[in-house]
């Protein structure tokens, strides 16, 4: 079913995927702009154990991510992590793990958020094409420059009737700045939670290159 056409008293639930390595402010605004402006009711903070699209750059064990996520969040009734991926087959691919929703909440309709940089790959994931067909796919920019290749494979699925590119705020802070802030000593107090800066100064998480 086309997701335009879901019933309108379906909850809609936006599914933002991450490895969340640490989870930072960056991501809150991201989702807080997507819950106001793409008529949702919750999103949901998918973490991702593993992901067939990214190295393993000193990622911290998923049960530590996950708790940071749900730190984060606490205070924000409409935005929740999730560990769904945790016990489904590795690697991780999105096209399952929405079939799974799918099949566990009937009742739900969900979207997709993504950056817009993952459009110039998109072609790659598997099955892309049932994805973009089933759910919408709610898009925010990020700072990137592609080539003309993948300028021309962003403009076709930037032309699907599911995907809605959304205006909102590009945030510079990335979960490898932060890494690297803490590696260096530096303070990271204003790009994260506070309950994050706490778990991971109790941890000694990113104190060291783990690669």
């Amino acid at each position: 079913m086309n997701p335009t056409q879901a019933s309108s008293k379906a909850r809609r639930v936006g599914l933002y995927f991450g490895s969340f390595n640490p989870i930072h402010l960056g991501h809150l605004v991201i989702a807080n702009h997507m819950l106001n402006q793409a008529d949702l009711d919750e999103v949901w903070f998918v973490v991702t154990p593993s992901s067939p699209h990214k190295q393993r750059i000193s990622m911290i064990p998923e049960g530590h991510r996950l708790q940071m996520a749900r730190l984060a969040l606490a205070d924000h009734p409409h935005l929740k992590a999730i560990d769904v991926e945790f016990n489904l087959s590795r690697p991780n691919y999105t096209a399952d793990t929405m079939h799974y929703l799918r099949g566990v909440h009937p009742d739900l309709a969900f979207s997709i958020i993504m950056g817009q940089d993952n459009l110039e790959s998109f072609h790659t994931w598997k099955d892309h094409e049932a994805l973009v067909a089933l759910h919408r796919m709610l898009i925010y920019p990020r700072l990137t420059q592609g080539t003309s290749a993948s300028d021309a494979a962003k403009a076709k699925w930037l032309a699907h009737d599911n995907v809605e590119v959304h205006e909102a705020p590009i945030i510079a802070i990335s979960s490898t700045y932060v890494r690297d802030a803490i590696m260096a000593g530096h303070d990271v107090q204003f790009l994260l939670p506070d309950a994050v800066v706490a778990y991971i100064g109790n941890n000694h998480f990113y104190e060291e290159d783990e690669v």
